[in-house]
């Protein structure tokens, strides 16, 4: 999303930070043509009374010297829009847009951060104006944030979203080139998300997570039809051949269960995600941290080259 410094080449590495949640993590990744991702280093810190420090001393204790970093917004910082792209040139895009969204978010849009990324051309239904996805952020958590990081010896390279991060670990799976639904569930929020090629088309937020599907199996049902409205979106307005898997990303309920009964309300095939078989390097991911470190593996992926 927000890029602040030059590309580095897709073989450089990128350490992802999630400044956010009960648990402060990070992960670097570094890539090399032909192999698998690999994990350099993951990192957590509990969030206590004080997480700007507890952050500020997980950056300077996991990075080193003129590490790149990407830093991963808080879910409440931001949102995103799907709108029809304004009639001007591109040096006026964003300011466009932001005439566009200020009734759509819930701050100021003076206050407000924007960026965009683009649907390709060939998916669009027919329609004369193109579709974009408009990112709104709070400039303030922002500037909060990247206050923090400017204290270390690191560098702040990106910052993304967490349905960016969900993107990337898409990408992990071969089913990606198809198509694919990604199933992210917190305790108490979620994400769906489609995927084909390195491409987002649609996220949607749940408003229930991995907590309310454990402690009630009938939810399970209210999933796969957010799922299953989802497909039929992209469907009517990108024309996207259906997705025939669903892949569960690391989560309390992401078990063999889980996978049977969404495949049976949806009819497609559903599998969950294991880290350490899409991951190269010495360090194993227990399932805990699979679940804790998500975000930061998946901001840690990030594609020079991807919006």
């Amino acid at each position: 999303m927000w890029k602040l410094g030059e590309s580095s080449g897709a073989k450089a590495a990128l350490t992802g930070i999630v400044p956010f949640g009960e648990t402060l993590a990070l992960a670097k990744i570094s890539r090399d043509p032909g192999r698998k991702p690999c994990l350099e280093r993951y990192a957590e810190a509990a969030s206590d009374a004080q997480p700007g420090k507890q952050l500020e001393h997980l950056i300077r204790e996991g990075t080193r010297s003129r590490d790149r970093l990407c830093l991963v917004t808080p879910w409440e910082a931001y949102r995103i829009l799907l709108v029809d792209a304004p009639d001007v040139p591109a040096h006026e895009l964003r300011s466009a847009l932001r005439w566009k969204v200020k009734d759509l978010i819930d701050f100021h849009v003076d206050d407000a951060l924007i960026d965009v990324f683009e649907l390709p051309a060939e998916t669009r239904s027919g329609e004369t104006r193109a579709s974009l996805y408009c990112i709104a952020a709070r400039m303030e958590i922002i500037r909060d944030l990247t206050g923090l990081v400017s204290e270390t010896p690191a560098r702040l390279a990106v910052i993304d979203i967490p349905e960016m991060c969900i993107r990337n670990l898409a990408a992990l799976a071969p089913e990606d080139q198809q198509g694919l639904v990604s199933v992210h569930l917190e305790a108490q929020r979620g994400l769906v998300v489609i995927t084909r090629q390195h491409t987002l088309y649609l996220a949607r937020r749940l408003e229930f997570g991995s907590a309310a599907i454990a402690a009630d199996p009938g939810v399970v049902e209210v999933l796969a039809l957010e799922i299953q409205r989802s497909i039929d979106y992209c469907d009517r307005h990108f024309h996207l051949a259906i997705p025939q898997t669903i892949l569960i990303l690391p989560s309390e309920t992401a078990d063999a269960p889980l996978a049977h009964e969404l495949g049976s309300h949806t009819g497609l095939a559903a599998r969950c995600l294991d880290l350490n078989t899409c991951l190269d390097g010495e360090r194993k991911l227990e399932r805990a941290e699979q679940i804790r470190g998500l975000l930061a593996i998946g901001a840690a992926l990030r594609l020079e080259r991807s919006a």
